[in-house]
Formats: C-alpha cells, structure tokens, sequence
C-alpha cells in the first residue's frame, strides 16, 4: 500500500440527524465509512477534502451536523495487525507462531513448534486458558502416553501439541463449521492430518475409548456436566489437563472431578483463570 497521507473526517450526529446523514453518504457514493457513539469517520483524498467540504454544508438539509478534519499517515492495518501478533513460549518448550514469524524463531533448533494463524476459532495461544493447558501437558506427558483425545477442539492446538510433544495418535471434536475448517488447515499445516481424527459431533458422538490423555479447554459447566462421559472414555490412571474456568470455580471443579474419581495433581493459575491437572484413578 503507497504511503502518504489521508483526511479522516468525522462528522458529528444526534438522534434527528442519523437517517438523513447515512442516506446522504449514501447518495455520494461513500459507502465506507466507521460509526462511533456521536460521530460517523469518513477516510477520503486530501486533494477530494475541500469540494467534499463545501458540497456537504451547501447540500446536507438533514439537521444539525458538526465536521472535523484530521490529516493522518496511510497504514497497512493488516500488515499493523501482524505486526502484533507475537510468537508465544511455553515452559522453554513449546513455542506457537503465526506464518509471518517463521523465520523468527528459526533459531530456536530445541523447541516444539505449533503454527496457529489467527482466524475464527478458539485456541491461538493468546489466551490464558490455552496457555495453561499447554503448560501442564508440557510438564506432565510421558513416553508411554500415547492415544489423546482432544474434548472441544477449536483450532486443534492441544491436539497438535501433544502429537508434537511424542502422543502417537489423537482424536478431536468440535461442532462449530469455522472451528472444523480451521482445525482442518492447521494440523494439515503442522504435518500431524494422518494421526488425528477430526469428528463434528459433541462428546455423544465420540466412540473411541481407552485414551492416555484428555485435554479439554472449554467453559467449565460443559466440563462438569459432561464429566462421566470423559471419564468413560478414559484408561485407569490416565491424564486430564483442562482450563476454562474461573479461579472463583475452583471448589465447583475440585469437587465434581473428586465425586468422579479424579485425583487433582495440579493447579496452576494465570489472570482469573485455572489450569487443571488431574488423575482418573479408578
């Protein structure tokens, strides 16, 4: 995108005045345009600034309306956007990278490596819950775990972690058509598609058993009100990591998964939020 400068002008509105302002915008071709709480932003030329001026104050009829121009640098918000967007360590273990940072952590020879561009669905790293789970796995898995199940996928982090951290074979679910499509693309991104089955369905519809490990990010009534059916699904002494809940949840949590057979090994904690560790011992 060419540098250089752009005018924003904003242009104040009441209640009265809205309609006739968007329907004159409209009839002069300006359909971009931002809506704020008292003002509508229009992006134009400066060399546009004066005739676009002097045509609203003469033809604009629609009531009271105040202008104000600020001249500001053209940017490439997309390429702005990206720029945010910064790769995430993990215990000195695993590191979550959008495309755009490849070359960036190149140089990181010892880490695991998780590509996640950020899209629609849940899971990129960002967010505390993701980051807590993803700790306790890179503490707690063993060699020997080897069958994952990952329990409302979004964009198939956890799965793709595990598999990378040495889990032979995974199973995922999600019942959102973006999280699907988006989960789809990232473990074909991570080279992992040939050792996950991706299923769209709620737990219900999940019919493998026996696994080594569940691992479930997802708000914690949907965790305790489908505790039995993960326990069902679970080996005798397998793990359970989970986040999505609240640090005020802690003794709703503890408590469903004790009543369940679930022994608690650890509980770690980031802003409001709780990571979960437990043991199906029985």
């Amino acid at each position: 995108m060419k540098k250089g400068k752009i005018n924003k002008i904003s242009i104040s509105f009441n209640s009265k005045s809205y309609d006739a302002l968007i329907a004159y915008l409209y009839l002069q071709g300006i359909k971009t345009f931002e809506e704020n709480t008292s003002t509508v932003d229009i992006y134009i030329d400066p060399a546009a600034r004066e005739e676009f001026l002097i045509s609203f104050m003469k033809n604009f009829k629609g009531g009271d309306a105040e202008l104000s121009v600020d001249e500001i640098e053209i940017k490439n918000w997309n390429e702005e956007w990206e720029k945010s967007i910064k790769p995430i360590f993990i215990e000195d273990k695993i590191i979550i990278y959008p495309s755009w940072k490849k070359s960036e952590i190149s140089k990181y020879r010892n880490r695991i490596k998780v590509l996640i561009d950020p899209k629609m669905a849940f899971g990129t790293g960002h967010n505390e819950t993701t980051r807590l789970v993803l700790k306790l796995m890179s503490r707690y898995l063993e060699a020997k775990d080897r069958y994952l199940f990952d329990y409302g996928c979004g964009t198939g982090i956890l799965a793709i972690a595990g598999l990378k951290m040495g889990i032979g074979k995974a199973v995922a679910n999600e019942i959102d058509d973006d999280s699907i499509e988006n989960a789809t693309e990232n473990f074909s991104a991570n080279r992992v598609t040939g050792r996950v089955k991706l299923y769209k369905c709620p737990i219900e519809g999940i019919k493998e058993k026996n696994f080594d490990v569940v691992c479930a990010n997802i708000i914690s009534s949907v965790i305790i009100d489908t505790l039995r059916q993960i326990k069902s699904r679970m080996k005798k002494n397998s793990k359970l990591f989970l986040s999505g809940i609240l640090t005020e949840e802690k003794g709703k949590i503890s408590n469903a998964l004790r009543k369940n057979g679930f022994e608690i090994l650890d509980i770690q904690t980031e802003a409001e939020w709780l990571g979960v560790y437990a043991k199906n011992r029985y």
